[in-house]
């Protein structure tokens, strides 16, 4: 080509490749250099190729501890969550944990006082004070009994002390056979008295009479328990000591209760009974109309029991009957005897016949500790010589039919241990023994199929039980 003067032609690259003499024309100059690439990349040897990728795995292996890939944050990730999803266990809320102790009362003890123990505020104190007053009509316990108390949360310690929580429940046993409960709700204090477990067995036994149903049921080999009850069952329909003659009989269905941890004697109670008294027959039959609240009924369903008690304790014998005038044992004169005298022993549990206030007990000259009931706005009755009071006994107490006020004493103006019973009717002196309370009730319609069916199998029983 001259110089000065264009070519209309284009350009040409020569390139010289190992191997490789040709010329490439300029327009393939792209296509050139993706072969020139991949024919270098052909050309570097196998193991320099190996060696650089070691390298860098190499490289990035030691990154990973610096900046963490997505793979690794990924895993990280996961880990995370998994370590999330394991159950964790959180601590048991105190509050819903119930601590539970046992409290053994001191002589002569309080409610009260055992509250105070535990650092009970003087608002709760009181409050369930009231409460147990109103169901037992008594604060005091005696001696060594076992009052449980139930704390809303655990114990916790202070300096030379320990204090509960709020206090939940107070339970502790009535007798042997019922547990008293009260436990604090969102209405209040709910009252329960519970009839503990027991093992019964069916028995029947029977006398005839020749002297007096005492003397000859215990010739017979009848428990002088079930003797108090039938004397108890039968008492508004006649005169065991004077309407019993010879010929006379008793014959008795009874159920034999043991608890463990105590004698089966303990524990008697009559289901049905039959007393043949000058050719009639007298049937009595226990029903509950409610769990743990039963009666005697007779075969048409009218209550044997009556508003009042015929005898404040367990009926034994009658030294002395109520008299206008009677020789004093200790004054020898003659005085009235406005009330009746029942033989017992020292200590003999004392009932009061009905319910009503303790209006005075205490020290009541000849008559020495004796206890005064006002029943109503009619009866009041009088229990005196008086060994002791039962505990919470005193003025203004309300008490219950048959709960138990006194123990059996010689105090006062009496030549031995017996009970000298007084019954007041408008402030009148009365004979205890000739006063007829009406029936307390009978069995309701709804009832009736019920109790009769029980009375057929109680009657059966008693005919077809073997002698115990």
């Amino acid at each position: 080509m001259r110089p000065g003067k264009r070519s209309n032609k284009s350009a040409e690259i020569i390139l010289i490749l190992p191997g490789c003499g040709r010329i490439i024309p300029r327009g393939f100059n792209f296509f050139v250099w993706l072969w020139v690439f991949a024919a270098i990349t052909t050309l570097i040897p196998p193991e320099a190729r190996g060696a650089k990728q070691k390298t860098v795995r190499k490289d990035t292996t030691k990154s990973k501890s610096a900046t963490p890939g997505p793979v690794q944050k990924l895993a990280d990730t996961q880990v995370h969550k998994a370590f999330l999803r394991q159950p964790i266990t959180l601590p048991i809320d105190p509050l819903e944990k119930r601590e539970h102790v046992v409290h053994r009362t001191r002589s002569g003890e309080t409610l009260s006082q055992v509250l105070a123990r535990y650092y009970v505020p003087d608002a709760e104190k009181q409050f369930w004070v009231r409460s147990i007053m109103r169901n037992t009509g008594s604060h005091v316990f005696p001696s060594g009994k076992e009052v449980h108390l139930y704390f809303a949360k655990p114990a916790f310690k202070r300096p030379s002390r320990v204090v509960p929580g709020t206090l939940k429940a107070i339970e502790f046993d009535q007798n042997d056979s019922f547990t008293l409960t009260w436990e604090k709700g969102i209405r209040g204090i709910l009252f329960q008295k519970r009839e503990k477990p027991y093992d019964g067995e069916l028995k029947t036994i029977s006398a005839s009479v020749e002297n007096s149903l005492f003397e000859d049921g215990a010739k017979a080999g009848i428990q002088p328990a079930l003797l108090s009850q039938v004397a108890e069952i039968f008492t508004w329909d006649l005169d065991l000591e004077k309407d019993l003659r010879h010929g006379d009989s008793i014959k008795i269905l009874y159920e034999l209760r043991s608890r463990k941890g105590q004698e089966p004697k303990a524990a008697l109670r009559i289901l049905a009974a039959e007393l043949m008294n000058a050719g009639q027959k007298l049937t009595a039959i226990y029903f509950e109309k409610q769990k743990g609240q039963g009666n005697y009924y007779n075969m048409e369903g009218r209550s044997l029991a009556r508003s009042f008690l015929r005898f404040p304790l367990e009926f034994t014998s009658i030294t002395s009957h109520f008299a206008e005038s009677r020789r004093h044992p200790i004054l020898r004169t003659h005085l009235p005897h406005p009330g009746v005298d029942f033989a017992a022993q020292r200590g003999t549990p004392i009932r009061a016949v009905g319910d009503g206030i303790v209006a005075e007990a205490g020290w009541n000259g000849a008559y020495g500790k004796a206890i005064d009931i006002k029943h109503d706005a009619t009866y009041t009755s009088r229990y005196a010589h008086l060994g002791s009071f039962a505990d919470g006994i005193h003025g203004g107490v309300a008490v219950t039919k048959g709960q138990i006020i006194g123990y059996v004493g010689s105090t006062g103006r009496a030549t031995g241990p017996h009970l000298h019973f007084e019954l007041y009717k408008d402030q009148q002196f009365v004979n205890p023994l000739s006063v007829d309370f009406p029936a307390e009730e009978t069995i309701e319609p709804a009832l009736q199929i019920l109790f009769e069916h029980q009375m057929r199998t109680y009657l059966v029983e008693l005919t077809s039980t073997p002698q115990s």
